[in-house]
């Protein structure tokens, strides 16, 4: 449950000076549980790296070399993972002049387009929620916080709802689109008809990342299938689950998103 308590002044104050989102510890644990997840597969690897180098009772059927190996990937891509989710946390700063009205009138406007579900709302604060509908986002948790001539905007996959590590475009979109709303309030221009935008899925940063993630990604499925397919013991059958599921869940998020882009710009193009 989301409680208004957890927005205390001081907590406003903090995110203000340090222009990060303030999380409770639950959402935290959750916001970075990718990382938890990941990180199984190194523990077991170096379980059995002290079975082969210390306790002499190692039985896999794995060498050292391909032990070390599987750790280091692992732990690179865990490390990637939290300052992935870490910078999520960030505020987007906006320098803008504007009076309660233009952004209580956006915020409106936002919340008809977007679906948000408001918690709070005050001359300090914003804090609303998409819910999950129907897309494989688990809906986001949207903060504006209101101060002076600035406006201070994050929006990341809600904690409090089930784990997730993307929101198919929804983050920025929930940004945008506030955005987008204000500076029509302030040029007086009347509500316009929805157009869904498809999100830029070729960028040289996502290309980047699928350059990396992809065949690691394809590494682990067949790490996880020939654990399961020769499970050793408990432990290897454990780090095989783990190993598909953590690379089954991010190949089929980000293909997701990509022919639902992809359908998107061939209806606007009918």
């Amino acid at each position: 449950l989301h409680s208004e308590k957890l927005m205390k002044s001081e907590w406003i104050d903090i995110m203000k000076s340090t222009k990060r989102l303030k999380l409770s510890r639950w959402q935290t644990f959750a916001h970075f549980v990718i990382v938890v997840f990941i990180s199984i597969i190194p523990s077991y690897t170096l379980f059995s790296l002290f079975e082969i180098y210390v306790t002499d009772a190692y039985d896999g059927v794995r060498t050292a070399d391909e032990l070390i190996l599987i750790t280091w990937l692992s732990v690179i891509l865990a490390i990637a993972f939290y300052f992935i989710q870490k910078r999520q946390l960030r505020f987007r700063e906006v320098k803008i002049t504007h009076t309660y009205q233009e952004v209580q009138e956006a915020i409106e406007r936002t919340a008809k387009e977007n679906e948000w579900q408001i918690e709070i709302n005050d001359k300090n604060i914003l804090r609303a929620y998409r819910p999950w509908n129907w897309t494989f986002s688990s809906g986001e948790m949207i903060t504006i916080i209101l101060d002076k001539e600035r406006l201070l905007l994050n929006s990341i996959c809600d904690p409090s709802s089930r784990s997730s590590i993307a929101s198919y475009g929804w983050n920025d979109r929930n940004i945008e689109t506030f955005l987008k709303n204000l500076v029509e309030i302030k040029k007086d221009v009347s509500i316009q008809k929805k157009v869904e935008k498809p999100i830029e899925e070729w960028s040289l940063k996502k290309v980047l990342i699928r350059m990396f993630s992809y065949p690691f990604c394809l590494f682990l499925l067949g790490f996880g299938v020939d654990m399961m397919l020769n499970p050793v013991d408990w432990k290897s059958k454990g780090a095989g689950i783990g190993a598909i599921i953590i690379s089954g869940i991010y190949l089929y998020s980000d293909l997701r998103v990509i022919i639902k882009n992809r359908n998107t710009k061939a209806q606007q193009s009918l």
